[in-house]
């Protein structure tokens, strides 16, 4: 089903046919992570004239590919959290790796995402208009909303058949290792490993900015929305941490004492100092 914008939502592109998804909130890192599982696959299994953002045609090329949708899940970052779905059961006999990423470095990306780049498929209509401390407390799709988001998919980790958390903050410290990972738990473990280190340089930041520049994929998914303007990019700065540039210090506070009183202890690692 389309949306009134002629786009796909991520409920109505779930599907059947899916084997494997790809799940994250916006900004955790996907493209990231589908830039370098497309390389890989097009490297091991010879496959031409593909578009290495797009997995799920790309499994339809060799059959040894499981099927993997990358989907955001449930259109979380345009819902209030009273509005988010706590039942995962349409994912009971799927493989589900969840991308996580630090919510405050989520949020800071989002922010953007929606005051400058959100134009490009939503014709200006879901952009944002209010200062960072504003979006922040949104009741939509911001700090709460994506606190409930993690909190639902934790609740919910054993309702898949397979489960398998990624970091951006392991990809960003050893992408190699995290890389390996996820083509362990696609039941793929013995592609080359100079195939992988040649993905995670084809995927590296400065090359993938070079791409988006270039509109190398003829898609709004790796296009900025201004050249001139570094903060509308999609591969916009890849930081760890990188929030402390932007949040001032009751934003962070506020958002700090969020995390410790809400956040499910399966993100242990993203407790933070109030």
């Amino acid at each position: 089903m389309l949306t009134e914008k002629g786009m796909l939502s991520d409920r109505d592109s779930y599907s059947e046919d899916g084997e494997v998804f790809i799940i994250s909130f916006p900004k955790s890192g996907r493209t990231w992570l589908r830039l370098l599982l497309g390389k890989v696959f097009a490297l091991h299994f010879s496959l031409k004239y593909v578009n290495l953002l797009e997995l799920q045609e790309i499994s339809y090329a060799h059959s040894s590919l499981p099927n993997i949708k990358v989907i955001h899940d449930d259109d979380s970052e345009w819902k209030k959290t009273n509005e988010l779905s706590t039942s995962k059961k349409e994912y009971a006999d799927k493989k589900v790796i969840l991308l996580v990423r630090d919510i405050r470095d989520i949020i800071v990306s989002n922010y953007f995402e929606k005051t400058k780049r959100s134009q490009m498929y939503y014709n200006g209509d879901r952009n944002f208009n209010g200062d960072l401390s504003s979006y922040v407390r949104s009741d939509v799709g911001s700090v709460e909303t994506l606190i409930d988001f993690y909190n639902i998919w934790a609740d919910n980790r054993n309702v898949p058949s397979d489960f398998l958390l990624i970091r951006y903050e392991d990809m960003q410290k050893n992408i190699k290792a995290e890389l390996l990972k996820v083509l362990c738990f696609l039941s793929l473990p013995s592609i080359p490993e100079e195939l992988v280190k040649e993905a995670i340089e084809y995927a590296s930041f400065e090359n993938m900015r070079k791409l988006e520049i270039d509109n190398a994929f003829n898609s709004f998914m790796l296009k900025p929305g201004d050249k001139n303007d570094p903060e509308s990019y999609k591969v916009r700065r890849g930081k760890v941490g990188g929030f402390v540039d932007y949040l001032n210090e009751a934003d962070l506070k506020w958002i700090n004492q969020k995390i410790n009183l809400r956040l499910s202890n399966f993100y242990a690692y993203y407790k933070t100092c109030s």
